[in-house]
């Protein structure tokens, strides 16, 4: 069904977004795996890109 409704749209679209939203998605798979796998290293690897960047 088409309720004529359609998503918000910026007038200034950033075309660099969903690239960023893309490696996003990534780090947060790796970042599951490496907390299901242990592996401190990674996680604080990860979490300074967007922490501390």
């Amino acid at each position: 069904m088409d309720y004529g409704i359609e998503p918000a749209r910026s007038e200034e679209a950033d075309p660099g977004r969903e690239l960023r939203d893309a490696l996003a998605a990534a780090d947060l798979k790796r970042l599951v795996r490496a907390s299901r796998e242990d592996n401190g290293d990674e996680v604080e690897r990860i979490r300074r890109r967007y922490v501390d960047g």
